[in-house]
């Protein structure tokens, strides 16, 4: 399960460039450690209720919420969620999480009761929360109920704070489409969505996992392209991160002489990185040109995964109506009037 991290803080002697706020960097649910004995042990019928328990979506009316509102900071995507009739706090839309998560703070307030403990790698180190069950997120519309969610204390820099972050087990009950011009989400039925336009369609990978990968290509000077399998992660503000793995795979320090030495803050220490500019990322027939990347210098954490090469963030998908169908295994990217912006990368010189 991942939950990448927080949103970085401005290290004074670098530059900084690739912000992922969903929380953790990979954080595998299946690895999860029940902390107390009848977690751990448990009766035949409490185990039976837990594998029974699903997370369950449905509508207010109909087979669609629509016009939801939503903030955009920074490329993130933030949006009002009621926790179990909670009044509404700020969530972080995040395909880069692979469980929904929620601020020590907020669940206390809340009185939810953790009823385990799972670890796993941040940016930067590890990490570990706890975990609350039987818990309901609700946006205007919508409801996804019978969630297990994380809970831990969330780093939040100064004009950026936030309650909680939405992942995969709300994200998987609907085809969502974030339209980020207008700053606004639709959530649909799977069942009943049929998708007409002219947009880009591009495979997903989710076998096994509960956040997506999507292959791209990077296009260098004078090297082959290089395929890289990376997560779509909208709770990311760059372009590409490469892990560092990857990075040593094929050598791709080599090809970036001019690159600028990056640092940043996540939810398991800091992290290292260079950032460079590549002739061109393609994804699905698109293309990219001249755009800058980041390239993981992490020995550990998230940055330093082999689970795959990287992540793609919203300097990327803010250029788009974006729609994530996982029932269907692919996104649809429509192009939006910022497609030929330039890349709005912080301390970038170009």
């Amino acid at each position: 399960m991942r939950i990448n991290t927080l949103r970085h803080y401005i290290i004074p002697e670098g530059r900084t460039f690739f912000f992922t706020v969903s929380m953790l960097a990979l954080f595998i649910f299946s690895t999860l450690i029940e902390t107390n004995a009848q977690a751990r042990k448990g009766n035949s019928s409490d185990r039976k209720e837990r594998r029974q328990s699903a997370p369950t979506g449905r509508f207010d009316s109909g087979d669609r919420a629509t016009r939801i509102p939503l903030e955009i900071d920074n490329k993130i995507i933030l949006m009002r969620v009621r926790v179990n009739n909670s009044q509404p706090l700020k969530f972080i839309f995040d395909t880069g999480a692979s469980i929904s998560m929620l601020s020590t703070k907020r669940a206390a307030e809340l009185g939810l009761k953790p009823y385990g403990q799972a670890s796993g790698d941040a940016t930067g180190g590890r990490i570990t929360t706890s975990l609350i069950r039987g818990v309901s997120l609700r946006v205007p519309g919508a409801e996804v109920s019978n969630q297990i969610i994380a809970a831990m204390d969330f780093p939040t820099p100064p004009g950026f704070e936030f309650d909680g972050i939405i992942g995969y087990d709300f994200i998987k009950q609907f085809v969502v489409e974030i339209d980020y011009q207008k700053r606004i989400m639709n959530l649909y039925s799977p069942r009943t969505y049929h998708y007409s336009g002219k947009g880009e369609i591009i495979p997903l990978s989710l076998a096994g996992r509960r956040t997506p990968l999507v292959t791209t290509k990077i296009i260098l000077e004078a090297r082959a392209p290089i395929e890289a399998k990376v997560e779509l992660d909208t709770g990311a503000d760059g372009t590409v991160l490469i892990n560092s793995p990857t990075v040593k795979k094929y050598d791709l320090l080599s090809i970036m002489p001019q690159a600028v030495k990056d640092s940043a803050r996540g939810a398991g220490g800091e992290q290292q990185r260079v950032v460079g500019r590549v002739k061109a990322i393609q994804l699905g027939r698109i293309i990219f040109d001249n755009p800058p990347i980041a390239l993981s210098l992490d020995t550990e954490g998230g940055g330093a995964s082999e689970d795959n090469d990287g992540i793609v963030g919203g300097e990327l998908l803010r250029r788009f109506t974006v729609i994530i169908d996982y029932s269907r295994q692919h996104m649809i990217l429509e192009r939006n009037n910022s497609f030929n912006e330039p890349y709005d990368i912080e301390g970038d010189d170009e």
